[in-house]
């Protein structure tokens, strides 16, 4: 009997969707960590120049490659 509910336990265990998500970083310098959403498998990093001496780099999670010139990567924490 318990040979049985063991099994079962490891069935039960192996069977379920444990919902791997992955995490991504979302800034530079705080190093902040977001885990991202199930349908979200991209991490990606890319810059942007809103005025001439400022440099903003936009980092997150998302579910395709946000832009042409965007690093996109699918492993935690690759961005």
């Amino acid at each position: 009997m318990k040979t049985l509910l063991l099994t079962l336990a490891v069935v039960t265990i192996v069977c379920l969707d444990l919902g791997y998500t992955l995490k991504c970083r979302s800034s530079r310098i705080a190093n902040r960590n977001v885990v991202c959403k199930k349908y979200q498998t991209i991490c990606f990093h890319y810059q942007v120049r809103p005025y001439q001496n400022t440099v903003l780099t936009r980092m997150g999670c998302s579910d395709s490659c946000p832009r042409k010139d965007a690093v996109c990567c699918s492993s935690d924490l690759c961005n």
